[in-house]
C-alpha cells in the first residue's frame, strides 16, 4: 500500500482507531487517527464539503470537478450513488464572483447532513437554490430564492439554518420555504448548529465576528475580533467552537470567555475544520499541504503531510 507523504506523530494516544477522511485534488484518502495511510480513492477528482452520517455509515461530499453529489459506503469502500449535476458549475458571470476570485477563495457549493433522517443540505452557491436530497438521494425540493447562499446548517427536526442573501441568515422548513429571517449579517460564509444550546453558530465575515442565535432568531452570543471568518466546528457537548479566521488561523471559543481564546493554527490557508466523536478537531491547510490534527486544549496531537491540496475533511 503507498503511503501518502511522510506521517508525523506528535505523541497522540487514542483509545480507540478512528477514520478521518480527506478529499484532495486528484481523490479521496481514507486515514486511521494516527495519521497512517488506509487507503486512497482515484475516481474522485476534488472532493467537497466532506460530510459524514455515522450512524448510517455513509459520506457525503460534492466532486467540484463535475459538481456532482456523492454518497460513499465507509464500511464497504464503495460509492452507493451519484446525483450528477446537483449543484451548479461556477461562472465568472455570476454576481459577486469576481470579488471572491480577487480573495483567492472562490466560494464552492457547500452540504449540511441532517441529524434526524439523514437528508443531505445543499447550499448551491452559484445557482442562487438550496435543495435536499433523502438517504436515498432523492430529491425532496430546490428552490431559487436564496441569493448566493454560502452555506447551510440542519436543525435535525426537518428545519435548517441557510444564508439567504449577503445580509441575513433564514431559517427554513422541510420544504425550503421561510420561517424566520434574521438580518444585520453581512456574508454568513459558514453556519453551524449546536443541537446541545439549540443555537446556530454564524461566521459573519465581513463584520469580523462570530454571533449564536437561537431558534427564534434572538442573539445569545456575540464573538468580536475574529477576523474574517469562514468555517466553523461546533462541539456542543465540550461547549467549544472553532473558527477557522482568513488571516488569524483557527480559534477556540469556549462557553463561558467571550472573546477568542487561543490560537491553534497559524494559518490562512484552512479549507476545512471538522470533529470527530471523541471531541478531537481536524484541519484541512491547503497550501501546506497537511491535516492537522488537535485536542480540545488546542494542542497538535497529528500531522499529515505531502496530501496535494486538500479540499474537505470528515472523521468519525
Amino acid at each position: 500500500m503507498t503511503r501518502c507523504g511522510l506521517i508525523l506523530l506528535l505523541g497522540f494516544a487514542a483509545s480507540a482507531a478512528a477514520t478521518v477522511w480527506v478529499g484532495y485534488d486528484g481523490g479521496l484518502a481514507q486515514y486511521d487517527d494516527a495519521g497512517t495511510l488506509i487507503h486512497r480513492y482515484d475516481d474522485y477528482r476534488r472532493p467537497i464539503s466532506l460530510h459524514l452520517d455515522r450512524e448510517r455509515r455513509r459520506l457525503w461530499f460534492i466532486d467540484a470537478y463535475d459538481y456532482r453529489l456523492v454518497c460513499f459506503d465507509v464500511d464497504q469502500g464503495r460509492e452507493l450513488f451519484a446525483v450528477p449535476n446537483a449543484a451548479t458549475v461556477p461562472s465568472v458571470a455570476s454576481s459577486g464572483l469576481k470579488l471572491y476570485m480577487a480573495e483567492k477563495r472562490p466560494v464552492e457549493p457547500s452540504l449540511g447532513l441532517d441529524p434526524g433522517d439523514g437528508s443531505a443540505w445543499l447550499a448551491d452557491f452559484y445557482g442562487h437554490q438550496l435543495a435536499r436530497y433523502d438517504a436515498a438521494g432523492n430529491e425532496l425540493f430546490r428552490v431559487s430564492n436564496f441569493h448566493e447562499p454560502f452555506a447551510v446548517a440542519p436543525v435535525g427536526d426537518g428545519t435548517a439554518w441557510v444564508t439567504g442573501s449577503i445580509r441575513t441568515v433564514v431559517l427554513v422548513d422541510g420544504a425550503g420555504k421561510n420561517k424566520l429571517t434574521q438580518a444585520g449579517i453581512n456574508e454568513a460564509r459558514a453556519l453551524a448548529y449546536d443541537g446541545v444550546a439549540g443555537v446556530v453558530w454564524v461566521a459573519d465575515y465581513r463584520n469580523n465576528r462570530v454571533l449564536a442565535l437561537d431558534g427564534n432568531g434572538m442573539l445569545k452570543r456575540k464573538v468580536t475580533g475574529v477576523e474574517l471568518p469562514f468555517a466553523l466546528a461546533v462541539d456542543g457537548p465540550g461547549g467549544i467552537v472553532w473558527v477557522a479566521s482568513q488571516y488569524g488561523g483557527v480559534k477556540k471559543i469556549t462557553a463561558t470567555d467571550a472573546e477568542v481564546a487561543v490560537d491553534v493554527a497559524d494559518s490562512e490557508n484552512v479549507t476545512a475544520l471538522t470533529l470527530d466523536g471523541a471531541g478531537t478537531l481536524w484541519a484541512a491547510v491547503s497550501e501546506e499541504g497537511v491535516v492537522l490534527g488537535f485536542g480540545a486544549d488546542g494542542e497538535p496531537r497529528v500531522r499529515i503531510t505531502g496530501i496535494k491540496t486538500p479540499t474537505g475533511i470528515a472523521a468519525e
